[in-house]
């Protein structure tokens, strides 16, 4: 698979949703579809469809699902959804990465909140957007 081509799909998919998830702290589900069947149909036509593979790219946002059912949707199922559609797109490994960035990332955020004395829900995807492209620099 192009490398360069699946991390600018990925790119262009949370830019897609940044902008609505700081805004509503909710993500149309119609985009995620989208780039979900491009990105199952361009895996079909590169030949990398195996069930070992889809279960690697899908595991991280399996993860996440997993963690906002625990957690009663602190992280919403969106982002898990978002996140195994990023899987889909980059693999499971560059997304595992990118994951834990956006969580360091939010973490910093959350932190500087904390002390503004500012408690509000927070947008997930905006963070997978500066992670993703911190882990492409410095990766």
């Amino acid at each position: 698979m192009n490398r360069v081509f699946c991390c600018c799909m990925g790119l262009l998919f949370l830019a897609a949703l940044w902008s609505e998830d700081i805004r509503d702290k909710k993500i149309a589900i119609n985009k995620v579809y989208f780039f979900s069947l491009l990105a199952v149909c361009y895996r079909v036509a590169a030949g990398h469809f195996t069930l070992q593979e889809i279960g690697g790219c899908l595991l991280p946002g399996g993860i996440l699902l997993l963690i906002a059912w625990m957690t009663g949707e602190s992280i919403g199922y969106g982002d898990g959804i978002s996140v195994m559609t990023l899987g889909l797109w980059t693999g499971g490994c560059f997304t595992g990465m990118t994951v834990s960035m956006g969580i360091l990332l939010s973490g910093i955020w959350g932190v500087i909140c904390i002390c503004r004395r500012k408690r509000e829900p927070m947008p997930f995807i905006p963070f997978l957007l500066l992670g993703m492209e911190a882990v492409l620099i410095y990766v």
